[in-house]
């Protein structure tokens, strides 16, 4: 997981240090391994580290920049030849990216037009064995191109703060946490064009069927987030409602697991009309487990999360909710606090989304099927896996119900299928 960060102040006069340093704030959620930072104050730049130096390299006026979840893959690649400098950044590794960066410098070299050059070359890297990322690109001529995957898969919005600044992100807080006004939200295979004196969008003919990964709406992105439009936190709610029409049996209370399946518990709550309770207490920074690869880190950072709020859970028959269920460790873990530290009476979990049951094509989430739990033990040995007294997760035709309802295509190929909804 990750995500792309494009900050253009058409006024030299202006450092991007703290509107970079904020934009990484509001994306950390989306990856926090390693952070990427591209800019043209000495030749065109790009910084990749844990913990980028923004103080000393965001002095310019014309930033690329992005994070990710993991280190492994390219990612990054800067070609300069016979003064002509570029910078190249994708949203997910991308083997053929070195290839691809060698290949735009020379088109922008024949040509003088980055945009043209851009879709040429976009043209000489289709495969349909292979997904093109999303990708940034920055000229030592401080020309800037954001272009969205022609799958759709991953989100792209274009923002502006007044007229001062054009802003480009993965996702819609990043504008807002800005101070900004989302503008657009990119279409699949869509691109913008931006230099001193110009922003165009413009569009590709990479044809591709386009549909965004259900890890963003259920997943990745933030409560506060629009993705294409939809509001995130309303689509978790209304799966959080179709969820709750899978119980059959009575419960006291209704909880969801810190943070990304707590809109899901609401609408399960008012569904049912028991009370939602914030039953778990996080300690320190916001990891996110599901991101981690590390077994031992995972745990961690699930015991982190998850100090339970004793008095509201002790001797009651709980509804657990969370939002996918990938490996189970993080459930199983969950589980046992409540089974032997708390000692609820029953507890009955509630996945806010169908089976896990293959791997991700695309390399949007690290999947192993050796690991996913939905593709290796039945529903009823998941359950006693879990030491959970029922185990539910949302169909596949409940999820095509509620985007529907957005107009909203999803990509469900580690569900078992090609689409949901649209």
């Amino acid at each position: 997981m990750s995500s792309l960060l494009t900050v253009y102040a058409f006024d030299e006069l202006w450092s991007l240090v703290n509107i970079v340093r904020y934009g990484f704030q509001a994306l950390q959620h989306r990856g926090s391994q390693l952070y990427v930072l591209c800019t043209v104050k000495d030749g065109v730049t790009c910084y990749e580290d844990d913990d980028v130096d923004i103080s000393r390299h965001a002095l310019d006026h014309v930033a690329i920049a992005a994070t990710y979840a993991d280190k492994n893959g390219i990612k990054t690649s800067v070609v300069s030849r016979d003064g002509v400098e570029v910078a190249v950044v994708t949203d997910r590794a991308w083997r053929k990216l070195p290839d691809f960066a060698s290949e735009l410098i020379r088109e922008v070299k024949r040509c003088r037009n980055v945009e043209e050059a851009f879709k040429s070359t976009l043209q000489r890297f289709v495969d349909e064995k292979d997904s093109i990322p999303s990708i940034q690109i920055l000229t030592n001529n401080r020309e800037v191109i954001a272009w969205r995957t022609p799958h759709g898969l991953t989100p792209l919005v274009l923002g502006s703060y007044c007229f001062d600044m054009a802003i480009v992100s993965s996702e819609s807080t990043a504008v807002d946490i800005l101070g900004g006004d989302v503008k657009k939200f990119m279409g699949a295979g869509e691109g913008v064009y931006i230099s001193r004196y110009l922003v165009k969008t413009f569009a590709t003919s990479i044809s591709k069927e386009p549909s965004l990964c259900m890890f963003e709406p259920l997943y990745i992105a933030r409560h506060d987030a629009v993705v294409d439009g939809v509001s995130v936190y309303i689509f978790r709610k209304l799966l959080g409602e179709k969820l709750a029409e899978h119980l059959d049996t009575e419960v006291d209370v209704v909880v969801g697991v810190p943070e990304t399946a707590i809109p899901y518990a609401i609408g399960f709550s008012h569904k049912i009309g028991k009370p939602f309770e914030l039953a778990f207490v996080a300690t320190g920074g916001r990891r996110r487990s599901m991101l981690l690869s590390d077994p031992f880190e995972k745990i961690i950072a699930v015991h982190l999360k998850m100090n339970p709020v004793k008095s509201v859970l002790e001797g009651k028959k709980v509804a657990l909710i969370d939002d996918s269920m990938v490996t189970g460790a993080t459930m199983k873990t969950v589980a046992q606090i409540l089974r032997f530290r708390i000692g609820v009476k029953e507890l009955h979990i509630f996945i806010a989304s169908p089976q896990l049951i293959s791997t991700c094509p695309f390399g949007i989430v690290n999947l192993d099927m050796k690991t996913l739990l939905a593709a290796n033990l039945s529903s009823d040995l998941a359950r006693d896996y879990l030491e959970a007294d029922s185990l539910h997760w949302l169909s596949r035709e409940d999820v095509d119900t509620v985007c529907r309802k957005f107009s909203l295509k999803l990509c469900g190929r580690c569900f078992g299928v090609n689409f949901l909804g649209g």
